[in-house]
């Protein structure tokens, strides 16, 4: 019987998960400053894990925009850069992403990505790929949507 495995998505921005008040985000936005203290959550919590006998890998959603509602506001880190930095300071707990949209990237960057990540992390690169979700508000948003109509590309709302 197989036993049951434990991961955990690791803050980064995508719900709002990083600390700090607005009111401390308007004033990093107004003084054009970064706060280091978000990324070293993320970090210290990837640490915990990999530490952790309960926990055996740790996850980052692969977004564009954040969930709640697109913003440039607040620190939103890309998800396979943060992989990348993490599987640097973690050693046993595997990486993945919560999940790869496969219209995202070309395939042979994406392949890519994670045979370097795979390279990085010591084989402990996991992949999680789907057809996306919220593809469209993202891709419009991103001004993608015209370049795939033009190719003839199918894009359902």
């Amino acid at each position: 019987m197989s036993e049951i495995r434990f991961g955990v998505v690791i803050p980064q921005g995508w719900s709002y998960d990083l600390p700090g008040t607005a009111e401390h985000r308007q004033r990093q936005i107004e003084n054009r400053w970064i706060d280091i203290t978000q990324y070293e959550f993320s970090k210290s919590i990837s640490r915990a894990d990999d530490r952790s006998p309960g926990f055996d890998s740790i996850y980052t959603h692969d977004h564009f925009l954040p969930y709640y509602s697109p913003t440039i506001e607040n620190d939103f880190f890309e998800c396979f850069t943060l992989l990348s930095s993490l599987a640097a300071v973690t050693s046993k707990v595997k990486l993945g992403q919560v999940v790869t949209c496969n219209s995202y990237r070309n395939p042979a960057l994406l392949a890519k990505m994670l045979s370097t990540l795979d390279v990085i992390s010591n084989g402990r690169t996991e992949l999680g790929i789907g057809a996306g979700w919220h593809v469209y508000k993202e891709f419009s948003l991103m001004r993608i949507i015209g370049q795939l109509k033009r190719d003839n590309a199918v894009v359902e709302r």
